[in-house]
């Protein structure tokens, strides 16, 4: 009889594991099986697999950006719009990976957790999708980035709503280029770089460092800095775009010396360096409904003294996504918390119309309140004393910082960025903006922020 226990009791224990193990799966099935069959890995998905009698998509303002006719998928009438919207509605394949038609197919093509995709058309109920997006802004901003590849973001950093968000290059999506695959003014068509592209910061970054150094470093406002446009820092020299000649911490950063915050980063130190990173959005991904971003990255753990200090000038080896930056120019607007951006206003069906689910709405503090104020005091003076308000928007006034990141590998002229936000409280508009070997932050992104900052403004004010 022991023995026959004994011998009962592993198999009592594989039954008991099998059945957990089956209603774990059947769990996770019911869950998130719209989601597997949505993936772009998925080979039983054609390019029009699921779209044929699929629900709209449409911008903010209910224009239809796709739609279902006689089992077809067409887009916008305007070109210029159907390319500008690509990158976030997609085309009928699932190569846009983050894009709507790719992430939100199941959705959009009435999946039943039954019958899955093989029930009869007839009896699919497929949702329309709105989008917080403004084609006519999107549009701008698509047209201001021209021919340059490069990546513009914009959003309501109260609402967390994106109102663009624009990448280059693209293509119609009604009329894929033949060539796309061998074409170089098509590489990366099929990428999103808003979200899914990481560039050195360049003195964009600075903010971080700037934010390290309000809280942590006493009275580190009344510093001041002889900028002869060259400094050694740990052996190896740290130059400047130009002589800045002397400078306190608000002029440093209006200026964007180099010097400056170079030492700033060599006092703080790795670990407060990077606890600030951290805090700041880098180091881990975001998710904007469902759609994971890439990761934003600050790792100075091999760093030399050098190396720390081009660090704390966004060089080195740091890299960041534009969404990133506008969130965290979100959180200098918003008091040092940002709300987390989103791109789908609603899902509806004919059973009604719902929000998708979430995370919170709230990130977790980026930054302390009053750093988050003095940031903004800095931001607001650079562009009334440096940059000019209305180079961004007449309409606005605008809080902003502009980079140039030096391309490591030989790649060419320097990437251009720009952040910043509106302090209107009829359009609180966080954004961002990188133009790739644009040479100049000013020169090339800041242009970009203008067309969209100017059309913002032609919209929501409208």
């Amino acid at each position: 009889m022991r023995k026959t226990r004994t011998r009962a009791l592993p198999v009592l224990i594989l039954t008991i594991a099998f059945f957990v193990g089956l209603a774990y799966f059947v769990f996770n099935l019911s869950v998130h099986s719209a989601e597997w069959v949505s993936m772009p890995i998925n080979g039983h998905l054609s390019d029009t697999d699921g779209l044929e009698n699929a629900g709209m998509i449409l911008d903010r303002n209910g224009v239809v950006l796709a739609q279902s006719e006689n089992g077809q998928r067409i887009y916008h009438e305007d070109y210029d719009i159907r390319c500008a919207c690509l990158p976030v509605v997609g085309d009928n394949s699932v190569n846009n990976a983050t894009a709507v038609q790719t992430v939100y197919r199941s959705d959009l093509s009435g999946y039943n957790f039954v019958f899955g995709l093989g029930l009869p058309e007839m009896f699919k109920s497929g949702k329309n999708i709105t989008l917080t997006i403004d084609s006519s802004i999107q549009k701008a901003a698509y047209e201001a980035l021209g021919n340059n590849k490069g990546a513009a973001v914009l959003f309501n950093y109260q609402t967390g709503e994106i109102l663009c968000m624009a990448s280059t290059p693209t293509y119609d999506p009604e009329n894929k280029p033949e060539d796309i695959e061998t074409n170089k003014n098509y590489d990366g068509a099929y990428i999103n770089r808003v979200l899914s592209a990481a560039y050195p910061p360049g003195s964009t970054f600075k903010l971080v460092t700037a934010a390290a150094a309000l809280e942590n470093i006493k009275d580190v406002e009344k510093r001041e800095y002889d900028c002869t446009g060259s400094d050694v820092i740990g052996g190896k020299p740290v130059n400047c775009f130009e002589v800045n000649g002397h400078v306190d911490f608000k002029d440093a950063l209006m200026t964007s010396c180099n010097g400056y915050f170079a030492h700033l980063a060599v006092d703080l130190g790795k670990k407060e360096m990077t606890s600030q990173a951290d805090s700041m959005g880098f180091n881990h991904t975001w998710k904007i409904d469902g759609i994971e971003t890439a990761k934003s990255t600050y790792d100075v753990a091999k760093a030399n003294e050098n190396d720390l200090a081009w660090s704390g000038v966004g060089q080195y080896t740091v890299l960041e996504t534009p969404i990133n930056m506008a969130i965290r120019s979100a959180a200098i607007a918003g008091g040092g918390t940002a709300v987390k951006p989103i791109l789908i206003k609603n899902l509806s069906a004919s059973f009604g119309i719902a929000a998708p689910d979430r995370e919170s709405q709230k990130t977790k503090a980026m930054m302390d309140a009053d750093t988050a104020k003095k940031l903004a005091e800095f931001m607001d003076y650079t562009v009334d004393n440096y940059y000019g308000n209305g180079n961004f928007c007449d309409s606005f006034n605008v809080c902003a910082k502009t980079g140039t990141a030096e391309v490591s590998d030989g790649g060419g002229d320097a990437h251009g960025w720009v952040t910043g936000f509106t302090t209107d409280e009829d359009c609180p508009l966080a954004f961002a903006v990188v133009v790739e070997h644009g040479n100049s932050g000013f020169g090339a992104a800041v242009p970009v922020a203008s067309a969209m900052l100017n059309e913002a403004a032609n919209v929501l004010r409208d």
